[in-house]
């Protein structure tokens, strides 16, 4: 999880030192719904919902995958459709949003493979690799994520 290739995508409040009791409150408090991912029996990354908004039915989806051998493997998007299904038929989420960096490649299939669309971009809003670079927007719908899961091929199972 601290691969440069990986941290640099992140978000810059994860991006400085914290304390011990940062950490902390990140792993035990702050998310509402937060779990570790774990492939061939080692943890890779972690995924979540955070910023929980009650009173609207709508949680924020995260996901970071910090392991280059589970790459490429169609993790993320499993880990994604997973997490969306429980939010929406578990959670009774109406709206999930998520953002990334536009250059995140790996971030952009892995939302669009579960369903997100673009809702818009925050320009220049991060300082990667010498250059700004913007935030994409996107969420999924109840409705939406309603006509994906009756599709066999986009369901996905948490444990």
């Amino acid at each position: 999880m601290a691969d440069p290739q990986v941290t640099i995508w992140l978000e810059d409040r994860c991006q400085r030192p914290v304390h011990f009791h940062h950490a902390l409150a990140f792993v035990l408090g702050e998310a509402w719904c937060r779990l570790a991912i774990e492939y061939q029996g080692r943890f890779v990354g972690i995924t979540g919902l955070e910023d929980y908004d009650p009173c609207n039915g709508v949680a924020r989806f995260f996901i970071v995958i910090g392991d280059h051998d589970a790459s490429n493997r169609g993790l993320g998007t499993a880990v994604a459709r997973a997490l969306v299904s429980k939010g929406f038929r578990d959670l009774g989420l109406r709206k999930i949003v998520s953002n990334y960096f536009a250059p995140n490649v790996a971030s952009k299939v892995i939302h669009a493979r579960a369903g997100f669309s673009e809702e818009g971009v925050q320009r220049q809003v991060g300082w990667r690799r010498g250059e700004w670079v913007d935030h994409v927007l996107v969420s999924i719908l109840r409705e939406e994520w309603q006509g994906l899961a009756a599709s066999p091929s986009l369901s996905g199972t948490l444990s």
